[in-house]
């Protein structure tokens, strides 16, 4: 009796790594169990395992040390070797291309259905001429394609369409998702009320929050800059406070930037925080002020998931997650007039706030949840195991 065909997973980076890695690790963790109670057994290899992936924790994932690697030809013979001994039938990536030369190997090795699942934010030239050509050719050689591309968001689908010429019938756009929080509550004794107290911001005051890498692309310096010009010449105890969670190479710039502001008092940079969705809970909205075109935009969906309305800018999936004038405001990247106006509107316009937060949630509920996401990709990956 042949032992039962397995679903290999694949991480680019060590375990540990953090950031949009968690997201990907734990959408692999919940696919494991899905396909445990189907007797589909699920790896997830990574080139080194130098701590437990907390994201695989309490899933029935079983995490290897194995670098996957097609750049190479020593590196595609090992992962043809890795196919073969955990006898994977469906091979999952996560941001790698959707054509490869090897592709081709690995499927005589055993595997039947390669997907491949695009988070990569950022815009893409549109091949032309020759190149445009040598893609399309390339495109058509026998089983060098991924058999399904995941886009996360319809930008993203555009984009493999448009600059990898990747066929629209082997695309499909699946919304990013989170485990949807309970409503949060702002009373007294409440984690929202505590992170003000600790914060120091007066529950009468309007707090503003954002939460992402310190990158140059996320536009904080955009934001900084717009705050200080929203809370200029306001004397008031009440007047908003903005705070902003995350760290990356850009920290020291940033902090430099806040000293420089008269707003400097009202703006308060807390670094990497573990509670980073219970600080955009605790605020009135939060901000997404990225300047390039983001993939999808968890940054937005958390504060919407806990009912808080988001002003973001216009770029990429963004439009996607928050409708403007309904679930939040939209705004030109890097435009600091536009930013600091819809700042304006939603900090003087508490009662806007609230039907917009509602909204949010609801939003967030019907098309975001965990579930929803995990009953596609489930659907897509079961694929590669029907008989025949």
């Amino acid at each position: 009796m042949s032992r039962q065909r397995t679903l290999l997973c694949v991480s680019n980076f060590p375990s540990g790594t953090g950031y949009a890695w968690n997201f990907i690790e734990s959408l692999y963790a919940g696919l494991s169990d899905r396909m445990h109670a189907r007797g589909i057994p699920t790896f997830v290899a990574y080139p080194a395992l130098q701590r437990s992936p907390t994201a695989l924790n309490g899933s029935t994932a079983r995490p290897i040390e194995a670098a996957f690697r097609l750049h190479d030809p020593a590196g595609v013979a090992r992962s043809c070797a890795l196919v073969r001994r955990l006898d994977a039938g469906v091979l999952y990536l996560s941001d790698r291309p959707a054509w490869h030369v090897a592709y081709p190997l690995l499927r005589a090795s055993g595997v039947r259905r390669i997907i491949v699942h695009d988070h990569i934010s950022g815009e893409r030239t549109r091949p032309s001429g020759v190149r445009r050509r040598i893609k399309r050719a390339r495109n058509a050689l026998p089983g060098a394609l991924a058999d399904q591309v995941l886009a996360v968001s319809d930008f993203v689908a555009r984009r493999k369409m448009d600059v990898d010429l990747v066929p629209g019938s082997r695309i499909q756009t699946i919304w990013n998702s989170l485990e949807m929080p309970p409503v949060v509550d702002d009373a007294p004794g409440t984690r929202s009320h505590a992170i003000r107290r600790e914060l120091g911001i007066a529950p009468s005051r309007t707090l503003i929050a954002c939460a992402c890498r310190a990158s140059p692309p996320k536009g904080l310096d955009h934001l900084f800059r717009a705050f200080d010009r929203l809370v200029s010449g306001d004397p008031s105890p009440s007047r908003p406070a903005l705070v902003y969670a995350g760290d990356g190479p850009a920290l020291d710039d940033l902090r430099s930037l806040r000293a420089r502001l008269a707003a400097c008092e009202d703006i308060h940079i807390l670094g990497y925080r573990d509670d980073a969705a219970d600080l955009l809970g605790a605020a009135d909205f939060a901000v997404v002020p990225s300047t390039w075109a983001e993939a999808f935009g968890l940054a937005a969906l958390e504060p919407m998931s806990r009912g808080r309305p988001v002003i973001a800018s216009r770029t990429g999936g963004l439009p996607e997650i928050v409708l403007d004038g309904e679930t939040g405001l939209l705004v030109e990247p890097g435009d600091e007039t536009a930013l600091m106006t819809a700042m304006r509107d939603l900090a003087q316009d508490p009662e806007r706030r609230d039907r917009m937060g509602r909204s949010a949630r609801r939003r967030a509920l019907e098309l975001f949840s965990r579930d929803r996401q995990l009953d596609r990709l489930e659907e897509l990956v079961l694929r590669g195991f029907e008989p025949g």
